[in-house]
């Protein structure tokens, strides 16, 4: 065979045999015993040929099948996708026992999984043919199966029915299992938006499943006002002392009354109030009080604010002195990053806690100095994940040129080899859109194309018909680009024959404001923004429009605002509790080592002009499933992490 798969005499026969003879009733037994364990100190290549050797010597047929599913399962957990499928391919389900049709069902739908059809294998496991007999099936079979099924809602992004078929099986699950198991039903419902959360709340009939979406309602909900959010906990642990989550409550909500009870009474807000960016701190500025006044409208306590003029970053640090001295307990900002690297040259230790509202370089920082920036090199790498997860491996990059581009490709490359992926071309564009054209045709090597059609024009002494091709080696591309900027190039695209080619872009790309008309020439561009300008949610957005009408021009900057205080008081308990999340108007915040706050943003495609929101997959797998590699497209079966031979 060519296949560097070489499938060996042994392994065929039993392919070949497993389809002639005369068909075992189901349930009818063989004379030989079915179950032979087989030696632990074999390697898994020799396992899978005992197995199958097994087969080939056995007559009766559910023995048969049932050790080339043996077999098929090793090679899965082996990642020897092409030999398990055609292994399974081989096997005839016509004659399997309703047990053996069950095993079959779950090998197939992993292959699935492993090929992206993500769909199908869904499809696969909920035949109303096969339910019947999963219910038979004994209770480890049915386990996998669940697991199997929950990971597969999670990966097509249907993350509340993924959480359901966690739910409904953590009864049966041993305790180290229930511990995996709700941090799965944890992460799938930390995807699920508050309003469906309230829509389920409505329709829901198991018990623990109610619970569930209480808690993860009450998580998302008063995220500015953590005296509220408390009650409604307290009140949830009295309805729910039973509950499987009451014990360990996930996601940090179990320090809650710690975060209120120590949160800041005095905050101090340094940031530009004048020069070039006073409308940036203003608008943050405002988002902050926006949340502060809601707070105070519900009756609950909110902290004492201060704010200090920060246009000049020469005095920054003599600020936070001051801002220290007048009574503050956490202190808001700067904005600029040459500002921010200034405080952290001018003040070597932080008695009193920095949120600073951009990063500073390095790796290293002080204690108590903790940075929240709206970092577009975030979101290249949070487009690279999902690219990642959607099977493609060959990316160009096209972004404008200067150091802001490069700095967000190098975030995105980086993060896309770690991937595994490539970064076969890159191309940079200047702000004037008459050399967009050339620029993309260079990139997509049109004119390698029309070189060929001349060169043979030439040979042949005859003109010839022709269409230009472009280069075959690109999956999708990664835009950075404003809107303007994208306008001009997502037509071009199409124009250079690339027009089939997917393109993610940052948030950039998006105004946040409504305008169809102009982004119909968009249309397909998928990208990242943050929940502010992708839905309407937010109580502080309708007020920031009806009171502010020039505000459209800095909506991410309240939204940088309205999370500066739903994060204030939580800071201490996020630097302890690294698992902690916040759901912010900026996106999902949590907090790495470095003190730095991350950001999951929303993921959205241009339809018709319009921003429209697509779910996120959730590529974190169940540990108990052993085949982990995913990708969109099969395998190529020259491709493998060890080479397997048969013998």
């Amino acid at each position: 065979m060519t296949s560097i798969y070489r499938i060996s005499a042994v392994l065929l026969m039993a392919l070949l045999t497993a389809c002639s003879g005369t068909p075992t009733a189901p349930g009818q037994t063989g004379t030989q015993p079915r179950e032979i364990p087989l030696d632990p100190q074999l390697s898994p290549r020799e396992q899978v040929n005992l197995w199958l050797e097994r087969a080939a010597n056995t007559d009766e047929i559910p023995d048969k099948q049932r050790y080339q599913l043996k077999a098929a399962e090793l090679l899965l957990r082996e990642l020897q996708l092409p030999l398990a499928e055609e292994l399974l391919g081989n096997i005839d389900t016509s004659v399997l026992p309703a047990e053996l049709q069950v095993h079959y069902a779950s090998l197939a739908a992993r292959i699935l999984r492993n090929q992206g059809k993500f769909q199908e294998a869904i499809d696969l496991l909920n035949d109303p043919k096969l339910q019947d007999m999963i219910l038979m099936a004994d209770l480890p079979r049915q386990l996998q199966i669940s697991q199997l099924r929950a990971s597969l809602y999670a990966l097509e992004g249907r993350h509340l029915e993924a959480a359901q078929e966690r739910i409904y099986i953590d009864p049966l699950l041993a305790p180290s299992q229930q511990e995996i198991n709700r941090e799965g039903i944890w992460n799938s419902l930390s995807y699920v938006s508050t309003r469906r959360l309230i829509e389920s709340h409505h329709s829901a009939t198991n018990r623990d499943f109610l619970g569930w979406i209480e808690l993860a309602s009450i998580s998302k909900d008063n995220q500015g006002d953590i005296d509220s959010q408390v009650r409604q906990l307290n009140a949830w642990l009295q309805r729910w002392p039973n509950h499987p989550a009451a014990a360990n409550l996930p996601g940090g909500l179990a320090q809650l009354g710690d975060m209120a009870a120590e949160k800041p009474q005095q905050v101090a807000m340094i940031l530009p109030f004048t020069g070039k960016l006073a409308p940036l701190g203003k608008a943050i500025r405002d988002g902050f009080m926006a949340t502060y006044h809601q707070t105070r409208g519900r009756g609950n306590p909110a902290p004492q604010v201060r704010t200090y003029d920060c246009a000049d970053g020469q005095q920054v640090g003599k600020l936070y002195r001051q801002a220290v001295a007048d009574g503050a307990q956490l202190v808001i900002g700067p904005l600029r990053k040459e500002v921010v690297e200034a405080l952290l040259e001018q003040v070597p230790q932080f008695e009193v806690p920095v949120l600073a509202l951009n990063r500073a370089k390095g790796e290293q920082f002080p204690a108590n100095f903790y940075q929240f920036a709206l970092a577009p090199e975030d979101e290249a790498r949070q487009i690279a994940r999902i690219a990642a997860s959607e099977g493609y491996q060959r990316a160009m990059v096209l972004i404008p040129e200067g150091d802001w581009g490069m700095n967000v490709a190098r975030a995105f490359s980086e993060h896309w080899r770690q991937a595994g992926g490539q970064v076969v071309a890159q191309a940079t564009f200047e702000g004037k859109a008459n050399n967009y054209s050339q620029i993309i045709k260079d990139a997509m090597q049109l004119d390698r194309s029309e070189k060929r059609a001349q060169k043979l024009t030439w040979l042949i002494g005859n003109n010839i018909e022709f269409q230009p091709r472009r280069r075959s080696d690109i999956d999708f591309i990664f835009l950075v680009a404003r809107p303007g900027e994208a306008y001009a190039i997502k037509p071009l695209l199409a124009f250079h024959y690339a027009g089939d080619v997917p393109v993610y872009a940052t948030s950039h790309i998006y105004t946040g404001i409504p305008a169809p008309a102009k982004n119909r020439d968009i249309d397909g561009v998928k990208f990242v923004d943050s929940p502010w300008a992708l839905t309407d949610q937010a109580p502080e957005k309708s007020l920031i429009l009806k009171e502010l009408p020039q505000s459209r021009h800095y909506q991410r900057m309240y939204a940088l605002g309205v999370d500066a205080y739903r994060l204030y008081p939580r800071l201490q308990q996020m630097s302890r509790l690294l698992e902690s999340r916040v759901y912010g108007e900026s996106g999902i915040l949590s907090l790495n080592e470095l003190g730095q706050i991350e950001r999951q943003l929303l993921l959205a495609v241009f339809e018709e002009g319009l921003a429209k929101n697509i779910p996120l997959t959730d590529t974190t797998l169940d540990k108990d499933i052993h085949d982990q590699k995913i990708t969109r497209t099969a395998r190529p079966e020259n491709e493998s992490d060890t080479v397997w031979e048969l013998r």
